[in-house]
């Protein structure tokens, strides 16, 4: 018991030796602050800070696929401190509104370039005499739906 309590106050003291400085400029998310909280039912299970796997380095890990070491201790929340937790975002909201912006803007734009440009129809549309073939296609007086054709342009003269 001694042993094992004494093996994991080393391997947190080295943990947080480890801890990469933290490039953010301020934390975006709650998951990722460091603070270790308190918690009476982890009983002598190590009390670990709260600090996201996503801010460590892809490289010189046991597990490189998840960020670990072998023997490392898991986080008791390790389902939302792991690298496929909720991601950390260290950039601004006035700068995501921005760049969703941006991104609305240049789909716009290029929408409308695509309309002005379009080319009108190589071919001229069929239509169809008799009043668009009403009689002959079995339309009524009172359909609602009009089982006509395409009507001929009326001469203009």
């Amino acid at each position: 018991m001694a042993f094992r309590t004494t093996t994991s106050r080393l391997l947190n003291m080295r943990l947080v030796a480890a801890q990469q400085p933290m490039l953010m400029t301020r934390a975006q998310s709650t998951l990722h602050t460091g603070e270790v909280v308190e918690d009476p039912q982890i009983g002598d299970y190590p009390n670990l800070p709260r600090n996201s796997n996503q801010v460590r380095g892809p490289y010189g890990w046991w597990d490189p696929q998840d960020r670990r070491n072998f023997g490392e201790p898991l986080h008791e929340e390790d389902e939302i401190f792991s690298v496929w937790g909720p991601d950390l975002h260290t950039y601004s909201p006035y700068k995501a509104l921005a760049q969703l912006g941006l991104a609305a803007l240049i789909t716009a734009g290029f929408a409308g370039i695509v309309y002005k440009t379009y080319p009108d129809r190589p071919a001229v549309q069929r239509t169809y005499p008799y009043d668009g073939l009403k009689a002959e296609l079995g339309a009524r007086d009172n359909d609602i739906i009009t089982r006509g054709a395409r009507v001929e342009p009326a001469d203009e003269e």
